[in-house]
């Protein structure tokens, strides 16, 4: 059965030895995905998309995937061992799921290239080692459909040109691009333009020769940043479903969708924010103060959560090519962070804490900076 990419192996490759009856009927966004029965290929050790069975069907296989595999062999949902009746029918496996099936085909999906034939079961499912001697029509086949049906395999009734046009190798790219799409936009969002304009804003203020740029540089990051993070998260959301599980998948979804929470609440709070007071001789009020911890402290809170939710997610890849091109961009945009943050340390007056919330409005170093603190409260995004 095909049930969907594995984050270390290609589906089509070697299923029976190296797929788990656990990942077929545990791992949820597995079982509520569609099935697919595959057929061997030209390649011995790679498979092809064969027939895809409609939900009924689907339901059918995880029911028998769930008393053919064990709680011992480490499918968390499949029956005990000698608990539950059907188990004495079936050698209790951990890999290489394979049933026989009596159905019709429905839809030929001809129009599509990568669809394969749908199928509806006539017949309950029954695995091929199964023991159970009343299943058995024909004792001294060795075809399994002859076996258990008395009929003649369907693939031995298909030429060669009939079978390729009908199964394939290939699977939609579309998810795939989802897949990039999502992670490009993270990568450049929170990976690159939002933590940099956090860092402008907090250690670039008083290097000399800024003269108010810094603020500029975190408006327009801050917003740009958010918004290509805020068309990643969209896409996850319509595309992915990874909060039925609760493994990595699970982390990486809700940390990211709080980290995403908070980052929309940043530019809020920060048009609400308290004004700064009118001369460098007065101290800052309460609120000013209350508000500049909590703003900066869900700033900082976002931008270690992001790089955990990007580290992550670079793991999660299944493609290994995917994989190790998007860990060396994150790796670039750690690196372009360090470097950035070195330059700015260069001749600083600040040192490298992370908070650094003063009771009085420290004074601006020229005109410029002055006119970026009173036209923009230029302390605000600190």
């Amino acid at each position: 059965l095909l049930i969907g990419q594995s984050n270390r192996m290609p589906t089509l490759e070697q299923p029976r030895e190296l797929h788990s009856v656990h990942c077929l009927v545990d791992v949820a966004s597995c079982f509520t995905s569609p099935f697919e029965m595959l057929v061997t290929s030209s390649n011995n050790n790679q498979y092809a998309r064969g027939w895809r069975f409609d939900d009924a069907g689907r339901q059918a296989m995880v029911t028998l995937g769930r008393q053919v595999g064990s709680q011992s062999l480490g499918c968390s949902e499949c029956v005990d061992d000698g608990s539950d009746p059907t188990n004495v029918a079936f050698t209790q496996q951990e890999t290489g799921f394979r049933a026989v099936v009596k159905a019709k085909v429905t839809n030929l999906q001809l129009g599509d290239d990568l669809m394969v034939p749908e199928l509806t079961l006539l017949a309950d499912p029954i695995h091929t080692n199964t023991t159970i001697t009343t299943a058995v029509v024909n004792a001294t086949a060795t075809d399994p459909c002859q076996r258990f049906f008395g009929m003649t395999t369907i693939l031995d009734t298909l030429t060669p040109d009939e079978q390729s046009e009908l199964f394939t190798t290939e699977t939609p790219a579309s998810f795939r691009n989802l897949r990039l799409i999502h992670g490009s936009c993270m990568l450049i969002g929170w990976g690159l333009l939002l933590p940099n304009g956090m860092l402008v804003a907090r250690y670039f203020k008083l290097h000399p020769g800024t003269k108010g740029a810094w603020f500029k540089f975190h408006r327009i990051c801050q917003p740009l940043g958010l918004v290509i993070a805020t068309i990643g998260w969209i896409i996850a959301l319509i595309n992915f479903d990874v909060f039925q599980d609760r493994d990595t998948r699970f982390i990486h979804g809700l940390v990211g969708s709080i980290v995403m929470a908070l980052g929309w609440l940043q530019p809020l709070n920060a048009y609400l924010r308290p004004h700064l007071p009118s001369s460098p001789d007065e101290a800052k009020t309460t609120k000013r103060i209350v508000w500049e911890h909590y703003h900066r402290g869900a700033g900082w809170f976002c931008f270690f959560c992001a790089l955990f939710v990007i580290f992550l997610g670079t793991f999660m890849i299944p493609r290994p090519t995917d994989r190790l091109g998007f860990q060396s961009a994150f790796l670039v945009c750690i690196l372009i962070m360090l470097g950035n943050l070195a330059f700015m340390k260069s001749d600083s007056k600040q040192d490298l804490k992370v908070f650094c919330c003063t009771r009085k409005v420290p004074p601006p170093d020229d005109a410029d900076e002055k006119e970026a603190n009173d036209d923009n409260d230029g302390n605000d995004n600190a």
